[in-house]
């Protein structure tokens, strides 16, 4: 089993003056392969979004760790940013614009469907 640092992006709420909160964020997961982490990781994300009444941008990203084992299902990493823009709109000027997609199969992205 290989450990895999997955990340999602959510609208995490609203400012009183309509600015969007955004928060990216990077949980690890073990699995065998890449497509088995987003599995994963896209139960955890929406159980995630929907206790806490989050929206779920529609892609999260799985990379493959190397190095030691670690906790699955731990959040590796968060941060919050602001912006007028929706969710969608959020995600592709951050995300999209610049995108470079490797060819190595140890660097997947998935929709999230649902």
């Amino acid at each position: 089993m290989e450990w895999f640092a997955v990340r999602s992006v959510f609208k995490f709420g609203e400012k009183a003056d309509g600015t969007n909160i955004f928060e990216e964020r990077i949980v690890g997961f073990c699995a065998a392969d890449a497509d088995e982490a987003l599995h994963k990781a896209e139960t955890e994300s929406q159980q995630y979004a929907q206790s806490r009444r989050f929206e779920v941008a529609e892609e999260m990203m799985a990379y493959q760790q190397d190095g030691d084992a670690l906790i699955d299902g731990y959040e590796l990493y968060s941060q919050l940013f602001q912006s007028k823009e929706s969710l969608q709109e959020f995600y592709q000027n951050r995300y999209g614009r610049y995108r470079y997609v490797p060819e190595d199969p140890a660097f997947r992205t998935k929709p999230i469907v649902g």
